[in-house]
């Protein structure tokens, strides 16, 4: 076990687990559907598309077609931040003190946490992107805030599962 110089914690490397590898496959099927959704939806998009939207989900911006990139491309960095980030949390700020005898169990946490959120932000991504082609196409005449209803509780439950977890680890 080698220690990081600047907080003299260990650093080890987590090993990923049957359900990591599956947040990983679900997280890169999520770009993979943005990608896809954006591509066969680009010839039939107006030059204008919906780039904001008010809370009730109405649009109240216009922008060019070619914004309809950005979430693609937003995924693409976010997915990438996270991976790497995976690979160090001997760096990631912690609300309980790392000792010998959590260290292990607090770092699988966070990576685990890190895990579900790459993957959820991905989907939700997708939904959103989704969202905004069929407000642009006419499908639909605004967001779907009720998707929010679902994608909130589920951050709050996978958040404060960790929470839990690692105060119960400290």
């Amino acid at each position: 076990m080698t220690r990081n110089p600047s907080n003299q914690r260990p650093i080890l490397t987590i090993a990923r687990s049957p359900i990591s590898w599956m947040l990983e496959i679900a997280a890169v099927a999520g770009i993979f559907c943005i990608i896809v959704i954006t591509l066969q939806s680009w010839a039939n998009l107006p030059n204008s598309i919906p780039i904001h939207f008010e809370m009730g989900g109405k649009p109240d911006a216009t922008g060019s077609k070619k914004l309809i990139w950005l979430f693609p491309s937003l995924s693409i960095l976010v997915y990438v931040a996270f991976t790497v980030l995976r690979k160090f949390p001997h760096t990631f700020n912690y609300i309980w003190g790392i000792t010998e005898q959590n260290v292990a169990k607090q770092y699988q946490l966070a990576v685990n946490l890190l895990d579900w959120n790459k993957a959820e932000f991905m989907w939700i991504l997708a939904f959103i992107e989704w969202q905004i082609i069929q407000v642009s196409l006419g499908h639909s005449a605004e967001l779907s805030v009720d998707f929010f209803s679902v994608v909130m509780p589920l951050f709050l439950v996978t958040n404060g599962l960790y929470f839990w977890q690692a105060y119960q680890a400290r």
